[in-house]
């Protein structure tokens, strides 16, 4: 774009320059020094015009390149806050909870109620998983610690007929990954398990960490934390 404006500017002082000349040969020829002298200031104002024109077209073309980094600064931001934001978001569907449900809900599709990361005697850690299904039977599915194998999944028969044990499984609200997140960010601790209550109401978050046990409700409907308690962790 500074090349055509340049030579725009070129072409434009030409034609002053030309017609400023032609006025300085008729005033000669009128035998006037005075005139001829006028002549030669317009001459050079007109020089001097093409100069200032020549200037301001050149911050003309830097504003552009600002306006032009700008944009391309603004654009790198809003991609890079974009990333952010799906990574964040992501919390959940990064997190080794959201992967670990989802393998299991892949196994037995319905609501999971129950998580929880447990340390076998042999050393080894593995996810189990309560799923109310929506055959309207219990299930439970065993992941391994990285959330990419189904370990055993099998029909919970531990029947129990007590009316005061039913389980009220929730029709809207926040399940039970955001729960923990919740949690994991209200305390700064590690997850241990979390599950439903009775009632579906809350989640009920255990966490450990810096030497202490860490128990969160968080409301079902809102996401809120409800109740918060620590204490010593003796194991």
């Amino acid at each position: 774009m500074k090349r055509n404006t340049l030579i725009a500017i070129a072409a434009a002082g030409a034609v002053i320059a030309g017609g400023t000349i032609g006025g300085v040969a008729l005033a000669s020829g009128s035998g006037g020094g005075e005139q001829e002298l006028r002549g030669t200031e317009q001459a050079a104002a007109a020089v001097d015009i093409s100069d200032r024109d020549d200037d301001r077209d050149d911050r003309d073309d830097d504003a552009e390149r600002e306006q032009e980094q700008g944009r391309d600064q603004s654009q790198d931001a809003g991609q890079d806050q974009g990333q952010g934001q799906g990574q964040g978001q992501g919390q959940d569907g990064d997190s080794p909870y959201s992967r670990v449900t989802a393998l299991a809900l892949s196994e037995a599709p319905g609501f999971v109620t129950d998580l929880e990361r447990d340390h076998r005697d042999n050393g080894t850690v593995v996810w189990e998983v309560d799923i109310f299904g929506t055959d309207g039977q219990w299930y439970d599915v065993e992941i391994n610690e990285d959330g990419t194998e189904v370990l055993r999944s099998h029909l919970d028969n531990d029947d129990d007929d007590d009316d005061d044990d039913r389980q009220v499984i929730p029709s809207s609200g926040i399940d039970i990954v955001e729960a923990i997140l919740i949690a994991e960010q209200h305390t700064g601790a590690a997850f241990k398990d979390a599950d439903l209550d009775d009632d579906g109401r809350h989640w009920e978050i255990e966490l450990r960490g810096d030497g202490y046990e860490h128990e969160v409700k968080v409301a079902v409907a809102t996401g809120e934390v409800t109740a918060y308690e620590k204490e010593n962790d003796d194991d």
